[in-house]
């Protein structure tokens, strides 16, 4: 009696279970942030999935912009929840105020709901600005890179590298890459563009 009862269970567990160790999750950063070559966009610091944007489609042109709506409108996805797709949360009249420079293209990814990863890319005349957001933890945000400059006064924690503002919100890394003036005026532009973000996350 006691082994047809315990074999129902193994059963369950082992179906429950299969596939669970062919999930690739990586937390180490791509090899080129490490080496100190990594100055294009691109998610480069720890949390679940920061190389799997690589093959990213860059399909929108400028016309698909106007559809951003500025809310993800999902609630708070701080600490559990689907990503927001980062094309939403900034209208395109934000992006150019806030960057001073004009859109001519949106790369979308194309991502379905529910990707660890959400990025938009927006290129413009004179430069291009880049979001990406990923889940994470503390423990993987706290990268010990040597070039990583610390920032205050965005996010629970944030760090500067190769031109990309990251910043730890709850359990959501942001990725904000501003490209078009000097490295002062790009992190100017980065901590803005997060802290207009994250109450939209």
């Amino acid at each position: 009696m006691q082994l047809r009862l315990a074999l129902p269970a193994v059963l369950l567990l082992a179906t429950l279970t299969s596939g669970c160790a062919a999930i690739p999750v990586s937390t180490a950063p791509p090899s080129s942030i490490a080496d100190g070559a990594g100055t294009g966009p691109g998610p480069v610091a720890g949390g679940a999935a920061s190389g799997a944007v690589s093959g990213a489609s860059a399909g929108a042109d400028s016309g698909a912009a106007s559809g951003a709506s500025a809310e993800s409108g999902l609630g708070s996805v701080k600490d559990s929840g689907a990503i927001p797709d980062p094309c939403t949360l900034l209208s395109d009249a934000e992006v150019t105020s806030l960057t001073g420079r004009d859109i001519t293209q949106i790369d979308e990814d194309g991502a379905p709901t529910g990707d660890v990863t959400r990025y938009c890319q927006w290129q413009q005349n004179s430069g291009q600005l880049a979001v990406f957001l990923t889940r994470t933890t503390a423990g993987d945000f706290q990268l010990a890179i040597a070039e990583a400059e610390p920032v205050d006064g965005v996010g629970e924690d944030a760090f500067w590298l190769s031109g990309h503002l990251f910043v730890l919100y709850g359990t959501v890394q942001i990725d904000v890459y501003s490209r078009g003036g000097s490295d002062g005026e790009n992190l100017s532009d980065a901590k803005t563009i997060a802290t207009t973000l994250i109450p939209r996350i």
